[in-house]
């Protein structure tokens, strides 16, 4: 049947954040500094300087093309899914324990790809540079979440006819997802973790 790319985004307590980050946090800043994903990354934003925005994502023929092989391999380097196959850290086992009652998780899945992957195509290079964390992994206190707010604003609050842009985009990454959700999700997460106090986990992994 296919692994599923599974995307969650929630809050935690500061206590939980300062069990969690010392493992968690290290990995996510190390994946984010390969020599391979700082590449990939300035080879996605000439290929999608060149697509006016975007990466063009399917071929004549029906399969996706090179630029977006680049992008998905890219954003598919995750350190929690890395550190759930070692056996390292199994990040499902954190997401029972999430604060609900102030903050709803968000959570997306889609069969045999990535959500991260949709929207990062939705939202093209320059706005996803501005997220907080490494595609769609972070894990940061309270003091944190509220610092990195006005990052994560800029990112994800589209408007408009660039919103509009965006939706589509993530309609043609490959996969069934629901395109206004994995856009309004993580930022509706962000803006209610901040207004809690509490801080946040997101994490993206296969299952």
């Amino acid at each position: 049947m296919g692994l599923s790319g599974f995307w969650l985004m929630g809050a935690l307590g500061d206590a939980e954040v300062a069990e969690l980050a010392p493992l968690a946090v290290p990995a996510i800043e190390a994946t984010a500094a390969r020599s391979a994903a700082v590449g990939t990354w300035s080879r996605w934003e000439r290929d999608a300087a060149r697509g006016g925005g975007a990466v063009p994502v399917w071929r004549e023929d029906g399969y996706t093309t090179e630029a977006a092989l680049h992008l998905y391999n890219m954003v598919d380097d995750s350190a929690f899914d890395a550190m759930d196959t070692t056996g390292k850290l199994h990040i499902m086992n954190w997401w029972d324990r999430l604060d609900t009652d102030p903050v709803e998780p968000f959570f997306e899945s889609v069969r045999k790809d990535n959500p991260v992957a949709a929207l990062f195509h939705g939202l093209g290079p320059e706005r996803a540079a501005m997220l907080p964390g490494w595609a769609g992994d972070a894990v940061f206190p309270a003091d944190e979440v509220r610092r990195r707010l006005p990052a994560a604003e800029a990112a994800l609050a589209v408007s408009g006819a660039e919103r509009e842009r965006a939706l589509a985009r993530i309609d043609d990454w490959p996969g069934e997802k629901e395109a206004e959700a994995l856009l309004d999700g993580p930022l509706r997460v962000w803006r209610e973790t901040a207004e809690a106090g509490l801080g946040l986990l997101a994490s993206r992994i296969w299952h």
